[in-house]
């Protein structure tokens, strides 16, 4: 049998159209039916991307911290001011993050968009108390004074991360549309 198009040894012609339409049809599932991502999955992609990689950049941050608290030895001052610095700096990068996402233009965005902002507040909250417990220490302080106050900072930072969590369970319980966004984001996996 000859392609579509050219015609048999009996002069017929196959029909093409069929598989034109079927050509048009796969091309369009293979895109996804032209599926670009709704405000929802894309407002849940922002803040699961940034939450995500602040969490990594602090609980580095923490591990080191406590193993070097856990293990004292010369010089660990700078070592551990350098790591409690990168926790300040990843923190304040979200902070800046949360604040440039756009929610969904809905009730349920603005909402979600509220609750960011309270976790804002909260992560101000603990990079002013981090700073202000670094910047206490005096410069003379001994082995145990260093690791009784800067003890301190590590559960204070982990309550952060699991509010940051929490702040995002909240959004995806608001509404049925941003659960179904991160439900679909993938890098809201690490919430689910």
């Amino acid at each position: 049998m000859p392609p579509p198009g050219v015609p048999s040894a009996s002069g017929a012609v196959r029909p093409v159209a069929p598989l034109i339409v079927l050509a048009a049809a796969l091309a369009l599932l293979a895109s996804g039916c032209g599926g670009s991502k709704s405000a929802e999955e894309q407002f849940a992609d922002s803040v699961c991307t940034s939450v995500g990689e602040w969490q990594d950049a602090v609980d580095s941050s923490v591990n080191s911290v406590r193993a070097q608290i856990n293990s004292p030895t010369p010089g660990m001052v700078a070592s551990i001011n350098t790591e409690i610095q990168s926790a300040v700096d990843a923190t304040k990068k979200l902070t800046s993050d949360l604040k440039s996402i756009d929610p969904p233009n809905t009730d349920e965005g603005k909402k979600a968009k509220q609750e960011l902002v309270s976790l804002n507040t909260q992560l101000d909250q603990t990079v002013t108390k981090t700073k202000q417990t670094v910047a206490g220490l005096s410069a003379g302080a001994g082995v145990a004074e260093i690791v009784q106050t800067l003890g301190t900072l590590v559960p204070s930072l982990q309550t952060l991360a699991t509010s940051a969590s929490n702040t995002i369970s909240s959004i995806q319980a608001s509404s049925q549309k941003l659960k179904d966004g991160f439900d679909s984001a993938k890098s809201c996996k690490q919430f689910r």
